[in-house]
């Protein structure tokens, strides 16, 4: 890892006119943690065996950083994803349209209970 730092900081001339285009640099650990930062007045500088970032505000063990790559935005991870489908409360029952009632129905109709229609005559 260190020899592909230094030879990043070789090509510096390089990767400052790359950076005009990325706001946000971002370095990616082996447990998957994303942290990104501003492009701006950025510092960079191998001490021992850490990446010393803006003059050591924020450091990184080298055998721990994953990737580092410049990005658009600072959106680094997703936290959650809701595929939209709910869970039903057991003895809950719903309109077709998926409306709650406050109980067993009493009128003719299709409803749903515990995820299944169920036909009232």
């Amino acid at each position: 890892m260190k020899i592909l730092f230094v030879m990043l900081m070789t090509m510096a001339g390089v990767l400052t006119v790359m950076a005009d285009d990325y706001p946000y640099l971002t370095f990616e650990t082996s447990d998957g943690n994303k942290q990104s930062v501003s492009t701006t007045a950025l510092t960079l500088e191998i001490s021992g065996d850490k990446l010393l970032v803006n003059n050591g505000t924020q450091s990184f063990t080298l055998t721990d950083l994953q990737k580092m790559y410049f990005s658009a935005n600072d959106a680094t991870a997703i936290e959650s994803i809701d595929n939209g489908q709910r869970t039903m409360d057991e003895g809950v029952w719903y309109t077709i349209d998926g409306r709650m009632l406050s109980g067993k129905p009493t009128t003719k109709g299709i409803y749903v209970n515990n995820g299944r229609k169920v036909i009232i005559k």
